[in-house]
């Protein structure tokens, strides 16, 4: 059994003509085999052909609302494959254009936006709308460039191909070229009564909402694809693309290797050699570290699964946490003496020095004559 018509195209059995152009060339500009790489691109072309020929056609719509495809007489909304790509040509003012010599399907030009994300944002995901300008189909045309009640005509220097072949003599022989149609610019028909919104266009500009959605583990710099979000073109054919570029914003807490975090933790003299449970950063909030006595400059702690995750699914990585003991200055008398009484008992001979002044303490002497 046939599917219906209306639910092919997506519209309403009480839906006006202008809606019915409107649904069949939003899907034949995304199933066109030119440009889909779907298996079942050609099958759905000509579904969707199929069912714009009968319901763009107010006898045959009516007979179909009445009897349903028996009403169409078995074939009579069936043409052959050549009349599926004709019948597009017609509403696209010859965008596309298939068989031998065939130019490209006409695109409009993609956009390219850019958004910021933290690290925290690469674990659990990023979701936001986003406003794009962008060219868009014209309403009040439908995208045709024409204003309402009037039809393109077809242009009679390429007869709405909307390119020429030309034969050139060279030294090899008689070479034919293909140039885009200069009398109507590639669209295949020219427009007499310009439509008052579009100028003719058939696009106008207008700001669209976008969500983007960012999955956990994405790398900085990486990009996200929206198919057909975006510049309209200009007397039909395919939109262009939109890509979302994510940047990631630098913390000075972490370096990021793939999945794995790697932050610094500074260490006391006494906390290295004791040991002591201190806090330590991770993307999720500060947790509790517990250093083992004597940690050394250089020596690392590992927390599991408080690293990133794989962009595809999978375990996070781990944060490293890279120790450093920081040596005491400006030390009192009283630490002095109890470093000494240390090192005296660690059996060490040690001459102390003198710490080294700074340049302001250095020019103080000089002018108050203690140097």
């Amino acid at each position: 059994m046939p599917r219906d018509y209306y639910h092919i195209l997506g519209v309403s059995r009480t839906c006006t003509h202008q809606e019915v152009k409107r649904a069949y060339r939003r899907l034949a500009r995304r199933y066109h085999p030119d440009v889909c790489n779907e298996p079942d691109a050609e099958t759905r072309f000509k579904e969707i052909s199929e069912a714009y020929a009968v319901l763009s056609d107010a006898s045959k719509r009516d007979r179909y609302d009445r009897f349903g495809h028996d009403g169409l007489n078995g074939s009579a909304a069936r043409p052959g494959s050549g009349d599926f790509f004709d019948l597009f040509n017609q509403v696209f003012g010859g965008g596309f254009t298939t068989g031998p010599g065939a130019t490209a399907p006409a695109r409009g030009a993609d956009i390219e936006y850019q958004v910021a994300i933290t690290l925290s944002d690469v674990v659990t995901g990023w979701d936001s709308e986003i406003e794009v300008r962008r060219q868009t189909e014209c309403e009040r045309c439908g995208g045709s460039g024409s204003e309402p009640g009037y039809a393109p005509r077809t242009c009679p220097g390429c007869g709405g191909a909307g390119y020429r072949t030309v034969q050139q003599r060279t030294i090899l022989g008689v070479m034919n070229t293909t140039a885009t149609c200069a009398e109507c610019g590639g669209r295949g028909v020219i427009i007499t009564n310009p439509c008052e919104a579009c100028g003719g266009d058939g696009v106008v500009e207008a700001t669209n909402k976008v969500l983007v959605e960012v999955p956990p583990g994405i790398a900085n710099g990486q990009g996200i694809r929206y198919p057909g979000q975006g510049h309209a073109c200009a007397g039909g054919g395919m939109p262009g693309d939109l890509y979302v570029r994510v940047m990631v914003e630098s913390d000075p807490r972490f370096e990021r290797h793939d999945r794995e975090l790697i932050t610094r933790l500074d260490l006391s003299f006494a906390q290295a050699a004791l040991g002591d449970v201190t806090l330590v950063p991770t993307v999720d909030g500060d947790e509790e570290l517990a250093i083992r006595p004597g940690a050394q400059t250089g020596d690392t702690l590992r927390i599991p699964a408080r690293g990133l995750p794989r962009l595809h699914g999978g375990p996070r990585g781990d944060l490293i946490v890279v120790l450093r003991v920081l040596t005491p200055t400006g030390l009192t008398d009283s630490q002095r003496d109890s470093l000494l009484a240390f090192a005296d008992a660690s059996g060490e001979r040690i001459d102390p020095q003198p710490e080294a002044k700074g340049i302001y303490e250095r020019i103080r002497e000089v002018f108050t004559g203690e140097a």
